[in-house]
């Protein structure tokens, strides 16, 4: 599968192929990390456009294309400090920004505000995060962690838990699993749901659902424990989002019911669907997830660019 020139907008376009091709790659920049960077991408700039608050994307993305010898240009708050509080649009910002740099990293609130800005650049642009659309490098780096942890995708039972209705992560993640033979046990309150259509994709795919209400019950069942919190964000009032707050909360007495091989991620930020206490729990790997992001995105920046 080649990337090279392309843009990189939704998990749609992996397959198992271009997947695994990925991962291996981003062994390769795992090295380079460890070696203290590379000139790979010596003469390129890539500008960070973010639209909305993040802490994990933007600083990997700007680490990666640092640590392949690229430089970076980045706003971290468009809405405020760009030409856009002057009424520019996000078609002239990207006709504009594109004649600067090699390549745009865009998150934004709406969705398919990234494939508008895709539509009128000269340069590739990567999908950051389009409100409760897609985030299809977070979803690449989630799969390339459990790929690593469990040595391979194929038999895992994958769980998800937490806000399955609104979170653009779980999303993005089925629409890359679902071309491996895995189980799915999906477990959300019954209004924060996985949507229907995500299941139904899952299943013409062969892939098998379970979904349930009860962490308790299903946490046995699970290879991977993926927890996500609830996304204020996507509520229209905190009254509404309150209903939600703490409804799964994943702590050492719950772990004890896991199998001793599980392994627990989770996208980040947590606000208190995982203990503290587990942060030193051999199965938790949520932060090494974050050096996996940055070697994801190195070897998706170098696909792209080189």
């Amino acid at each position: 599968m080649n990337f090279q020139g392309q843009h990189i907008l939704s998990t749609a376009q992996f397959d198992s192929e271009g997947m695994l091709s990925l991962f291996e790659e981003a062994k390769k920049m795992e090295k380079i990390m460890i070696d203290g960077g590379s000139d790979i991408l010596d003469g390129k700039i890539l500008a960070t456009l973010f639209f909305e608050p993040s802490t994990r994307t933007r600083f990997s993305f700007e680490s990666a294309m640092n640590r392949l010898g690229g430089r970076v240009i980045s706003n971290a708050d468009m809405m405020a400090t760009s030409s856009l509080k002057k009424k520019e649009s996000l078609e002239d910002t990207a006709k504009t920004v594109s004649q600067m740099v090699d390549v745009i990293v865009m998150r934004h609130p709406e969705s398919g505000s990234v494939d508008k800005m895709a539509q009128n650049s000269d340069v590739p642009v990567i999908n950051a995060g389009d409100g409760p659309n897609q985030h299809p490098t977070q979803a690449l780096l989630d799969v390339y962690t459990v790929w690593k942890e469990r040595g391979g995708l194929d038999g895992v039972t994958i769980g998800m838990v937490g806000d399955l209705r609104n979170g653009r992560v779980p999303h993005s993640q089925c629409d890359l699993l679902k071309h491996f033979n895995v189980k799915f046990v999906l477990v959300s309150p019954d209004e924060l749901a996985m949507p229907s259509d995500i299941v139904s994709e899952l299943k013409h795919f062969n892939c098998e659902v379970v979904e349930s209400n009860d962490l308790v019950k299903s946490l046995p069942e699970m290879d991977v424990i993926g927890m996500t919190r609830v996304q204020m964000e996507r509520f229209e009032s905190e009254e509404e989002y309150k209903k939600y707050e703490g409804v799964y909360v994943l702590d050492p007495e719950l772990m004890k019911k896991a199998k001793e091989d599980a392994i627990i991620l989770h996208p980040l930020p947590r606000v208190d669907e995982i203990a503290v206490e587990l942060d030193s729990d051999p199965r938790s790997k949520y932060f090494e997830q974050v050096g996996n992001g940055v070697a994801i995105r190195m070897a998706l920046l170098k696909k792209v660019l080189e």
